[in-house]
């Protein structure tokens, strides 16, 4: 019986259709989803474009609806798109000419494609157009609506077709199939623009994708508003697959996107044409915030791109008010370091630390921070010297900060950088002032840059005068320091506990020739013409230069006093030294002329009482000078000018003003001590010690028991030379008084004590004013 059931079950099989398929089991289909899964796996990104150009085909091609159409499709793999017969190479090249990159490689043509449709256009001979003519309105609005929707998204349509780009703005624009009905080509024309904005944007993000943080910021913003977009076009489909939207109904509910839209391309169009980056980026999108007031919609969203680009801008920000550093990629910040890959030692940090390290990027700067940017740099810079003394910063404030530190947060974000800036600024000139001392430091260059200390300057000059009077070349710098601080230990100065800072230092110039080299021919033509002759003089007299003449003092301050005590405030320190004491050394030489000339007061002979009174005239008239320009110097212009600079040092707030207020002590003195204002007017007062140290060597070389016609003349031209250059001296300063109403005219009065040089400058003055008459009558 069973074998008879089988029997019949087994002829009754050749009963059922050849073509009918074995139905398969659990197990089997569960071992096919496993291999698909693995085959997905294993799929590369190059695999993108494959997959994108299968499913452009499965939605062109009506034949490919059917399950078994689609399995046919899925057993036979279809050209690749980079084939001459599958697909166009319009959207390609035209997405290269965003994008820079040459067409013709592969890697130019798969450039970011994978992420747009861009209307790729698939070839497919077997489908069949139908005539809209032949179509009643009513039909023609589903069918134009379907492709509408596709074509927002970047789908080539049947009856909406895309234009080759624009050459001159590389936008896409569309034709419609004429055979439409008019009314409803009215209401496509007014949407397309969308789908023009929209693919605008996206070539323009492919575009912009790796140049740099803020374009990359701003591409995260719209791929948000790309995915709200899509998210609003999937939900029109489902409508439309319901019956329940219109062409009128779609052109309503995308107004609002289309103006958000437009405003998005505008900017990003102008972006990319003026090649924007960073900062300009920022300020391009700022700016566009002002002008669209009234449309609040827009206006809100840009003001969220311009928040959310700026992020990576306000993190670099943020780090740097914050810790004083800076990220490696700090290209788009307003701040760079000009000291990448050199290594700061503690003797360079000083002004080349401080001006040259950290400087302000113009490019860099955004328009919302621009009034602040000074203060941004300072705030920064003095974290950083803080973190080298080892102290700590302020901690990065993460919570508050994420809503503060927005470019449209207004006075929020000045609240922060403030904050930053007055805790750097008072923390490290607390550091300065009270921890390094820095008061103790000034003080103690004054008492030996400035001759403030009288008793060690007189010891030190008695011990190192023998040394210092040989020739440069000669002196030994090694003597110089064991002297210096034997004079530091003997006198009052050995209660300075700095005096260990400073040093001897022999350069290989004068006072004349630095001073010529610092004011260069900024004076007149005649002045231009001496000061080369001198220079030439200079350079043939180096030879016969003597260690007085090329001695000055340093002074080595320490990390970070060496902040406000760098190598060019020292070096004015230095020019006034080099001028004190050259007077000093002057004024030393005619004491021993005035020693010498009491010995031999008593001798009988009228011959050598009269030379014996012009000589000590003549020493009297230049120990009068010398004294009273010393006294000018120190009591008239150093000691009142370092008063009000301590005045001013207790009221300041932060570095950057004790800088300011150190350097415009220095130039003040430096002009009023007549170092800056004129070459001739610079030199005049080192001349003039000059004649005077000459005078001193004569008399002493000299023997005045033996009297001579030589000697006497040699005396009288001291004496006109002497009082030549000095008259010449007054009556410049007067000259340059009148003009500039400077303020060293004191020094007139106190040379020209009761008058006594004034006859001499009316003649002198009366001489070069005919002078100048008769040679402009010889030009004639």
């Amino acid at each position: 019986m069973m074998s008879e059931i089988v029997g019949k079950s087994s002829s009754s099989g050749s009963l059922t259709p050849t073509n009918r398929r074995p139905v398969l089991s659990t197990m089997e289909l569960l071992g096919r989803c496993k291999r698909l899964l693995a085959l997905k796996e294993n799929q590369t990104s190059n695999d993108l474009c494959e997959i994108k150009e299968r499913l452009l085909v499965a939605i062109s091609n009506p034949s490919l609806t059917r399950i078994d159409s689609l399995a046919s499709f899925k057993e036979s793999p279809i050209p690749s798109r980079l084939s001459s017969c599958s697909v166009s190479s319009s959207s390609s090249s035209s997405l290269s000419l965003v994008t820079g990159i040459s067409g013709s490689s592969p890697d130019a043509q798969n450039y970011r494609t994978h992420m747009l449709w861009d209307y790729v256009k698939v070839q497919d001979g077997c489908r069949v157009q139908p005539e809209l003519a032949t179509l009643p309105v009513e039909i023609q609005q589903p069918v134009i609506l379907k492709e509408l929707i596709q074509c927002l998204v970047g789908v080539r349509g049947i009856y909406i077709q895309p234009l080759p780009p624009d050459e001159n703005d590389g936008d896409t624009y569309f034709t419609i199939d004429s055979q439409l009905d008019k009314s409803v080509t009215e209401v496509v024309q007014s949407i397309l623009p969308l789908a023009t904005y929209f693919m605008g944007i996206q070539r323009i993000m492919a575009a912009g994708d790796g140049h740099g943080q803020v374009l990359n910021a701003l591409n995260c913003a719209l791929q948000d508003l790309t995915s709200d977009f899509y998210m609003l076009i999937s939900k029109a489909d489902e409508e439309m697959k319901r019956q329940q939207m219109t062409i009128q109904m779609l052109h309503y509910y995308l107004q609002p996107t289309m103006w958000v839209m437009e405003e998005i391309w505008k900017v990003m169009r102008n972006i990319q044409l003026n090649k924007c980056q960073g900062a300009e980026v920022l300020n391009h999108l700022y700016g566009r915030i002002s002008l669209l007031e009234g449309n609040n919609a827009v206006q809100q969203m840009m003001i969220n791109l311009t928040n959310t680009a700026a992020r990576p801008y306000m993190q670099k920000l943020q780090l740097w008010i914050h810790k004083g550093q800076l990220v490696e990629d700090s290209n788009e910040f307003l701040v760079q370091d000009n000291g990448t890959g050199r290594l700061y030692t503690p003797a360079s940090y000083s002004n080349d630390y401080w001006e040259k390290r950290y400087t302000v990027c113009r490019d860099g700067v955004t328009t919302f921070l621009k009034k602040h940017t000074n203060m941004i740099l300072a705030t920064g810079k003095y974290l950083n010297v803080i973190r080298l003394c080892g102290k700590g910063t302020l901690p990065i404030q993460e919570v508050k900060l994420d809503e503060q530190l927005q470019p449209t947060s207004g006075g929020r974000i000045e609240k922060v950088i403030n904050e930053a800036y007055f805790f750097a600024a008072s923390m490290l000139l607390n550091l300065l002032m009270r921890e390094h001392d820095l008061m103790g430091h000034l003080k103690s260059v004054k008492s030996y840059l400035l001759l403030g200390q009288g008793d060690f300057i007189t010891q030190f000059m008695d011990a190192c005068e023998t040394e210092l009077s040989k020739n440069v070349d000669d002196v030994q710098p090694m003597i110089l320091e064991n002297l210096l601080g034997l004079t530091l230990r003997l006198s009052l100065a050995r209660q300075d506990p700095y005096s260990d800072d400073v040093h001897c230092e022999l350069l290989t110039y004068d006072l004349v020739t630095q001073l010529s080299k610092i004011l260069g021919h900024n004076g007149e033509e005649e002045e231009a013409e001496e000061l080369e002759e001198e220079l030439e003089e200079e350079e043939n007299r180096r030879q016969d230069l003597t260690g007085i003449e090329c001695f000055s003092f340093s002074y080595d301050a320490k990390w970070p006093c060496s902040l406000v005590l760098n190598r060019i405030a020292i070096s004015k320190y230095q020019l006034l030294f080099r001028q004190l004491f050259f007077c000093k050394h002057a004024e030393r030489q005619l004491c021993k002329i005035w020693k010498m000339n009491h010995t031999l007061k008593g001798r009988p002979s009228r011959q050598l009482t009269e030379l014996h009174r012009s000589l000590c005239t003549l020493r009297q008239h230049m120990m009068n000078a010398i004294q009273n320009i010393e006294y000018y110097m120190i009591y008239e212009v150093i000691v009142p000018n370092w008063h009000h600079f301590i005045e001013r040092l207790e009221t300041v707030e932060s570095v950057d003003q004790v800088l300011e207020q150190h350097q415009n002590f220095l130039d003040e003195c430096l002009k009023r001590c007549v170092m800056t204002e004129s070459s001739y007017l610079s030199r005049a007062i080192f001349k003039l010690c000059k004649i005077c140290i000459d005078f001193c060597d004569f008399i002493q070389q000299e023997s005045l028991l033996e009297p001579s016609k030589s000697f006497a003349e040699r005396v009288q031209h001291f004496d006109w030379e002497f009082k030549y250059l000095l008259v010449s001296f007054l009556l410049k300063i007067k000259y340059s008084a009148r003009k500039n109403a400077n303020s060293f005219i004191n020094l007139v009065h106190w040379v020209n004590v009761n008058g006594f040089y004034t006859d001499q400058m009316e003649k002198l003055s009366l001489q070069t004013n005919t002078d100048q008459d008769e040679d402009q009558d010889s030009v004639c």
